[in-house]
């Protein structure tokens, strides 16, 4: 399960994601398509736990990320597109 509460994303002025709320349950499949510069990478950096959100509210498998990121991400896996350009 992942639950994302009113998660935020801002760089200065900018916000890339601004309160998103999100649940998909065990067997669900999601996608996040939109056009470049929508957020949707963000968002899924955020979720991974590979990037900080402004507001800190993602739970996967009812564990806080922030809280607890190693136990959540031994729950999820991500093969990024740039793994060299990972940062938190």
């Amino acid at each position: 399960m992942i639950k994302l509460k009113n998660l935020s994303k801002q760089y200065g002025k900018i916000k890339a994601v601004n309160q998103l709320n999100l649940s998909v349950q065990p067997g669900e499949i999601f996608a996040f398509i939109g056009p470049n510069g929508a957020g949707k990478t963000t968002t899924i950096l955020m979720m991974a736990g590979l990037l900080a959100p402004t507001t800190r509210s993602v739970y996967i498998d009812g564990i806080n990320m922030a809280a607890q990121p190693e136990k959540a991400k031994m729950k999820i896996g991500l093969i990024p597109d740039r793994p060299f350009c990972m940062k938190n």
